[in-house]
């Protein structure tokens, strides 16, 4: 089920980001382009990496009886649809990625970098928060246990 959710988070995203910049070019209201190269090979393998990650971080949260990590799934789809997104966008327009929402501090980003900061920092977050978790169940159960031999 996490698998499906992360796939259909990943097509929505991927989705909104190409749409956005689609509407951004068409109606030309201060759109910057990025000329940087695609390098879509390098985010392929670096989303491969990524989508690994997640498999074996995942995998270890069920052997610790954490359940599946929604938290971690959304992130990497949002990495990963943010990762392919610009790497795209490469392709499709000439001029380069199209940047258009005006960030604080002169930057200038597309969706699909807000989809790769949010991935990157909920995939963050809940591989800390699951952490958090194991440590505290393992901590109270090292207590129960010296306790009872207390006793």
């Amino acid at each position: 089920m996490a698998f499906r959710v992360a796939g259909l988070v990943f097509l929505a995203a991927l989705a909104v980001d190409l749409l956005t910049k689609q509407w951004a070019t068409a109606h030309d209201g201060g759109v910057v382009f990025n000329d940087k190269p695609s390098d879509l090979p390098l985010r392929v393998v670096m989303s491969i990496v990524a989508i690994g990650v997640a498999v074996v971080l995942g995998r270890f949260a069920a052997r610790r009886g954490l359940g599946r990590q929604w938290g971690l799934w959304i992130g990497v789809a949002l990495l990963v649809a943010g990762t392919i997104a610009n790497g795209l966008s490469a392709l499709i327009w000439s001029q380069g990625v199209p940047d258009f929402i005006d960030v604080d501090g002169g930057w200038v980003w597309n969706v699909a970098d807000f989809e790769i900061a949010v991935g990157m920092a909920g995939g963050i977050l809940s591989v800390a928060v699951t952490a958090v978790v194991v440590y505290t169940r393992e901590t109270m159960s090292r207590r129960r246990a010296a306790r009872a031999r207390l006793s």
